[in-house]
């Protein structure tokens, strides 16, 4: 080589040398660059929506990358800030919990997803089936095992009764309405049945196994289970520096509340001690958590799809989060005033945690999970879209109580589908637009809800399924003639009530004589109605059901007596000379006590 190549070659190489450390950019990947462009979406986002933050805190974490964002306050009013000791309740993140205890005696041998759950049961235990088909440990994972829910006993306040999850599970006011693995209907109740198994079959208390093998291996020292923190003093101490808000910024006074069927809900810490139950889930080979990689990464896999797709679900008691990647699952959670989430995609090495002290806040929990996974985009096909009228009609959550009076409730949470076009659905004012036959999704909700799926079923025609619970048809005729029957009873409480008005100022007046049994019905039957409403709000404060029978059996006394003083009535109507005017006011008398009597009974409101 002579001088002038060696030149040459030397100046090239200098060139390639300051081009490899100045100028090339190797092509970025997604996990590798994503931290950095998710954090200033992040923060943006945080921006734009903080007047509705009263308190939060997030982590993102990518590959080894980790990201913190604490907003906001743990109690307003002392304007005590969100810090790293502060605690948030999971809600029902505790779950979680509760399907990695599941696979990790699965791993050891214990225990069989298929296998009939009685085999795994004390003998006496009073179970709620009612069909003959065997429930599986896989059911209940995947919320098809058919129970109903309830909503008296789920939070209590002020309760002094120390729970033993056996009873609490006997005791619930549950029914088992749906074949096992026919229908999707989120349960508490199948969560709790299989943290008892957990019990059951390890030997020991559910509490003491989720320390002995999930927090000890984690470390996870600012974290407590127990429903009145006494497995963790220093849990116990930092609850009282915290409070809980509305979305519009409202303190919710009590905001403390006991879950007697404490698996499903009780688990309350720190965000970067739950930050290591994520790292465990995004660890390659699992090892704090299981000893053989594939229980890691089959707790992953989906174990149940949408109805006649290819689209996930569920995968192991974790709920499908639609995404770019579309391998995204997770768990959100609701206490009475916190809100709370946790998203995992091992594909990627991704992993997100929301907690706020705000109730049913989903501004964050399901938008910044949104923000780092990106939406969801559906892979087309060449079909023909099918003609959308077919879905148009009245729709219930099958998740609902079955039994009791806490199924009046389900009026309130019907909604109904309707064409929108040719090819799209509008339900509860949210546009769906359709994919292909049976696939529709929204841009107007968050990506956790974004996506319905529509099919046939053979008794209950049709069923719209998302994420947490099938949709079921309500026949018209079904919906009228109940709000027809609630609409009835709204105007015999107020013929009642404005009788009795009228005629104790007539008697005032004019000293008129009354009858007593036309007048007693009336003051009976608004007596009544203030004991219904009365119920409905020691419900909604979470009162325990035993709390509620004294006043439902007063109901029933109600419907007894009623009835027997109608009959009087209508025998008294005929002896009695009576003028037009009174007849028909007599007539009406019984005619709305009998309407408010069918009430009383249709809807359960007796004990």
């Amino acid at each position: 080589m002579n001088n002038h190549d060696c030149k040459v070659f030397k100046s090239f190489i200098c060139f390639l040398l300051l081009w490899i450390l100045f100028g090339y950019h190797p092509p970025s990947t997604f996990s590798a660059n994503e931290p950095i462009f998710s954090e200033n979406k992040v923060e943006d986002y945080l921006k734009e929506h903080k007047k509705e933050i009263a308190g939060l805190a997030a982590i993102v974490i990518d590959e080894d990358e980790v990201i913190y964002k604490m907003e906001g306050y743990a109690d307003r009013e002392k304007e005590i800030l969100i810090k790293e000791d502060t605690v948030f309740e999971w809600g029902s993140v505790s779950k979680v919990l509760i399907w990695i205890s599941v696979l990790q005696l699965v791993e050891e041998g214990r225990l069989d997803l298929e296998t009939d759950i009685e085999t795994y049961l004390p003998n006496d235990f009073r179970s709620k089936k009612t069909f003959e088909d065997p429930i599986t440990m896989r059911h209940l994972m995947n919320h098809t095992a058919g129970f109903d829910d309830s909503y008296t006993d789920l939070m209590i306040h002020r309760s002094t009764e120390k729970y033993i999850l056996r009873e609490v599970l006997e005791e619930a006011d549950i029914k088992q309405r749906f074949p096992p693995g026919d229908i999707v209907a989120y349960s508490n109740y199948g969560s709790g049945l299989a943290a008892y198994i957990v019990e059951e079959v390890s030997g020991l208390d559910y509490r003491e196994y989720v320390r002995k093998n999930i927090f000890e291996p984690l470390h996870m020292t600012k974290t407590s289970i127990d429903p009145y923190l006494d497995d963790n003093k220093w849990v116990r101490e930092q609850r009282g520096k915290v409070q809980g808000y509305s979305n519009g910024m409202q303190l919710i006074e009590p905001n403390f509340y006991s879950i007697p069927m404490y698996p499903i809900g009780s688990a309350m810490g720190t965000a970067t001690d739950l930050q290591k139950v994520l790292q465990a889930l995004l660890a390659e080979d699992g090892a704090l958590l299981f000893n053989e990689k594939n229980t890691i990464d089959s707790m992953f896999e989906p174990t149940l799809y949408y109805p006649e797709t290819t689209i996930p679900r569920v995968a192991n008691g974790l709920f499908y989060l639609p995404s770019k990647s579309q391998h995204v699952y997770g768990h959100g959670g609701n206490s009475k005033a916190f809100s709370s989430s946790i998203y995992v995609d091992r594909k990627e090495g991704i992993g997100v945690i929301v907690l706020t002290n705000m109730k049913d806040e989903s501004t964050f929990t399901s938008g910044i999970p949104e923000i780092i996974f990106g939406e969801y985009e559906h892979v087309k096909k060449d079909v023909k879209l099918e003609n959308s009228s077919q879905w148009s009609g009245m729709y219930e959550p099958a998740r609902l109580p079955s039994s009791g009076f806490s199924k009046v409730y389900g009026l309130l949470l019907r909604g109904k589908t309707a064409q929108s076009g040719s090819h799209h659905v509008i339900m509860n004012d949210f546009h769906y637009s359709q994919l292909e036959p049976g696939i529709y999704k929204t841009e107007d909700g968050s990506s956790l809800y974004s996506l319905d799926v529509y099919s046939k079923h053979p008794q209950l025609k049709n069923v719209l399924s998302n994420t947490y619970s099938d949709l079921l048809y309500v026949p018209y005729y079904k919906h009228l003639i109940e709000w027809g029957g609630m609409i009835l009873a709204v105007v015999a409480i107020l013929f009642s009530f404005i009788y009795v008005i009228v005629t104790s100022l007539r008697r005032i007046w004019t000293k008129k004589h009354l009858h007593l049994f036309l007048f007693s019905q009336h003051v009976l039957n608004l007596l009544m109605v203030m004991n219904v409403l009365w119920i409905g709000y020691q419900t909604v404060s979470m009162v325990s059901y035993a709390t509620l029978k004294p006043l439902l059996t007063f109901n029933l006394i109600y419907v007894i007596i009623a009835l027997v003083n109608s009959g009087f009535l209508s025998v008294k109507i005929k002896k009695q000379r009576l003028g037009t005017r009174e007849k028909r006011i007599w007539m009406m008398t019984i005619v709305f006590t009998v309407i408010l009597c069918a009430n009383i009974l249709y809807w359960e409101f007796y004990y």
